[in-house]
């Protein structure tokens, strides 16, 4: 595949490499409501659509956003998600689950002045209760903004590789 757009210098490759650490750090550690005012733009589309296992023979075109989704959250319905979360009365979420981010394969290209589509690969190694262990994989299409405080995230396509996923929800962030 010949890719015809080019990609970001190393110095910004490397600051948005740290802008997605700092960003893990805080899902790690529970810091939602840090995570949503730093890191989320006003004008956020964060979406994971629900693909089918099709022949190669189907030529369907993929979803959209008007699909069935897993999210298909603006900024004020992944507020309402983080307000949620942060009542401690999920029950799903209590005991709080420990997950670990992996963030990898980054590919950064600029598309605008300080506008930015970054592609990555995701791990996310997750424990609930006392023996319930997931592991999803997923891959990432992010669209970043930079502004005077950093990166901010307006648009977020994540493309999970399970057709059917086996953890018994997906409440938490990637």
């Amino acid at each position: 595949m010949t890719e015809t757009r080019k990609p970001v210098g190393m110095e910004l490759h490397h600051a948005i490499v740290s802008h997605y650490s700092a960003e893990v750090r805080m899902l790690q550690n529970q810091q939602y409501r840090k995570w949503f005012d730093t890191v989320i733009a006003e004008d956020i589309h964060y979406w994971m659509p629900v693909y089918e296992q099709r022949f190669s023979r189907d030529r369907r075109p993929d979803p959209t956003p008007g699909d069935a989704a897993i999210y298909n959250d603006d900024y004020a319905e992944l507020q309402q998600r983080v307000d949620r979360l942060l009542t401690g009365q999920v029950w799903m979420e209590d005991p709080p689950s420990r997950i670990r981010y992996f963030v990898t394969n980054v590919e950064a290209f600029e598309i605008a002045p300080d506008e930015f589509e970054v592609f990555s690969n995701v791990l996310v190694h997750r424990n609930r209760r006392q023996s319930e262990v997931y592991v999803h994989t997923l891959g990432r299409e992010d669209k970043l903004r930079k502004t005077d405080s950093g990166f901010k995230v307006f648009s977020r396509k994540l493309n999970i590789d399970a057709r059917v996923v086996q953890d018994k929800n997906l409440y938490f962030f990637v």
